[in-house]
């Protein structure tokens, strides 16, 4: 009996140590697309969105895009957080996301509502106070999805026009909604 489970402990840890290599290869996963996104002034511009997956969740959230009025040079918003508001009011640069997850939920402090703001200010971007968002940006002009429709590499205004129909997605993911907490944690 001694025996047996002696090979038995070597058995297990030999699968263990085998097993090591296949589970590092299930870690990080990027998705890129190209996406159209209607301004508030009536635009239509195209940017680049990035997302890493870890455990077929989204952690980190990039956008790049170029815009005439700040220097037509490329700015790129990074965070673990989920866009859904890329927009420009009164000459200001926006984006609005939200913690769609336990971790960035506590990593941004328990936010509530559940939206953090950045503002674009002298070629960096600031975190502001939910109040200092203009509800005038409060429509969702982002891909709600957690990836692109059948994989496409261009989602198109179109596209998002039919994701806003769709009635299973809750009011608080087409809409900044100040009373909306996400997540309870």
């Amino acid at each position: 009996m001694k025996v047996l489970t002696s090979i038995l402990k070597r058995l297990t840890l030999g699968v263990l140590l085998a097993s090591m290599p296949m589970l590092g290869g299930c870690g990080d996963n990027i998705i890129t697309w190209q996406e159209e996104v209607k301004l508030l002034d009536g635009r239509i511009i195209t940017i680049t969105q990035k997302r890493r997956y870890d455990a077929n969740l989204p952690r980190e959230f990039w956008l790049t895009f170029k815009l005439p009025e700040f220097g037509n040079e490329e700015i790129t918003w990074h965070e673990n957080l989920l866009a859904q508001v890329l927009n420009v009011y009164q000459g200001k640069l926006y984006v609005v996301g939200t913690a769609d997850t336990e971790q960035s939920f506590r990593q941004y402090g328990n936010p509530n509502p559940s939206y953090l703001g950045y503002r674009y200010e002298a070629g960096h971007w600031q975190r502001i106070q939910f109040t200092e968002i203009p509800e005038a940006i409060y429509d969702t002009n982002l891909l709600i999805a957690n990836e692109p429709p059948n994989g496409a590499k261009l989602v198109s205004f179109a596209i998002k026009v039919d994701e806003m129909k769709d009635d299973r997605l809750g009011g608080h993911y087409k809409r900044i909604d100040h009373k909306h907490v996400l997540l309870n944690y």
